[in-house]
């Protein structure tokens, strides 16, 4: 399900009138116009963009969405910001010489299960079997007796990309798989069913649904994690004006804080 999260209606009404008048829309935008990875959206830019307009002046306009959204985006000229929760591809920067990446964030992704289950801890080998559903049942990891029900984001996000890179191999999941449109969304398909998913620690801290499993005995953020990535905002062209003053607030600003009070590691 896609999310936007408006914060001036001055900025609709600019685009809207931009059209109208035959502009491109790269000329619509108004101070910073989020696109791309959910995984960034619900760790990070949802939950700064206020914070960010008090302090700036500039409104922000997000999308949750996928990172192979934000290129696309960028080059039309529906976004300045692109979010992607990996490296730009070769494939990417060949469609604009101009395309480059500036890493926000380190992030580890958290493998998570309701609140109340018995499960505490994990070993990239057992989620390997549940995801691929070799197993099945809670009580063959430790759980109470019942079917466990795999959710995960849709297999292009670079969540799952990353997922599979580091955990599933040339294993393909399991075929009753509940499959999301975006890494956001596996939150909310979590809640109504004894799940197992993944998605950015960050999104997954803040809520009191879920609990996050340890991995090989290790916290998310500690030594030794196995499963970790990288977040990073593209842009057309090297940072600058608006965009510069928004990417700079998660480096050098107030947005640090918030990475790091969402369990993420701020870049330097």
């Amino acid at each position: 399900m896609k999310k936007i999260l408006w914060f001036s209606m001055m900025v609709v009404g600019f685009v809207l009138t931009g059209f109208a008048a035959g502009m491109p829309q790269a000329a619509a935008i108004e101070g910073i116009h989020y696109d791309g990875s959910s995984q960034i959206y619900w760790a990070f830019v949802k939950d700064t963009a206020e914070h960010f307009t008090k302090e700036t002046g500039l409104k922000v306009a997000a999308e949750d969405r996928k990172t192979q959204d934000a290129v696309p985006s960028l080059i039309s000229g529906r976004c300045n910001v692109g979010g992607l929760a990996r490296k730009l591809k070769l494939a990417e920067k060949a469609q604009a010489q101009d395309l480059t990446e500036t890493l926000i964030a380190r992030d580890y992704m958290a493998v998570f299960v309701p609140r109340d289950s018995k499960v505490e801890s994990l070993t990239v080998q057992d989620l390997k079997k549940v995801f691929s559903g070799q197993v099945t049942d809670w009580k063959d990891i430790g759980g109470a007796p019942g079917r466990i029900q795999v959710v995960i984001p849709q297999i292009k996000t670079a969540c799952t990309v990353n997922f599979r890179e580091q955990v599933m191999g040339d294993d393909p999941f399991a075929k009753d798989t509940l499959i999301t449109e975006t890494a956001g969304a596996v939150l909310e398909a979590a809640k109504a069913k004894p799940a197992i998913s993944y998605i950015s620690f960050g999104a997954v801290s803040k809520s009191a649904d879920f609990k996050v499993l340890k991995i090989e005995g290790k916290q998310p953020g500690s030594a030794g994690y196995p499963l970790v990535q990288e977040m990073y905002f593209a842009t057309k062209g090297q940072p600058e004006g608006d965009v510069k003053k928004y990417i700079d607030f998660f480096l050098k600003g107030a947005g640090r804080g918030f990475l790091e009070k969402a369990g993420l590691f701020p870049a330097q």
